[in-house]
């Protein structure tokens, strides 16, 4: 099986020794993507919201240079860092995606990262 690293400067690559995404066959795993300003890899956003919804923009241009969209994720993972905030993103997740849903894990409570918001998807990119 192939497997390539690949990287778009749309979004922010990773501060460690990981990669922004990575293709091994026909699917492509995002690594977490958070809420940062892709030049000074500050945090963006005040709220769990906020900074979802710029992670996720993030992610959008990580497909698009790929030639996918959301509608070739397969699977999600959601991590907050307070489980409080959850009603409020899983709303605003649902405006992202129809049915059918991309599977997805959702993890709260006491992240070790400053973020609200991480987020982390595979899509599929065969036929």
């Amino acid at each position: 099986m192939p497997i390539s690293i690949n990287t778009t400067d749309g979004a922010p690559s990773g501060a460690g020794p990981y990669s922004q995404a990575v293709r091994a066959g026909d699917f492509l795993f995002l690594s977490g993507i958070g809420s940062l300003d892709v030049e000074s890899h500050e945090i963006l956003g005040d709220t769990a919201v906020e900074q979802f919804r710029i992670t996720m923009r993030h992610i959008q241009t990580i497909l698009g240079a790929h030639n996918l969209t959301l509608n070739d994720v397969v699977k999600m993972g959601l991590y907050l860092q307070d489980s409080d905030d959850y009603e409020e993103v899983n709303a605003a997740y649902a405006e992202y995606f129809s049915e059918p849903y991309p599977a997805r894990l959702s993890v709260g409570a006491g992240q070790v990262w400053d973020m609200k918001v991480k987020l982390d998807c595979i899509a599929y990119m065969g036929d």
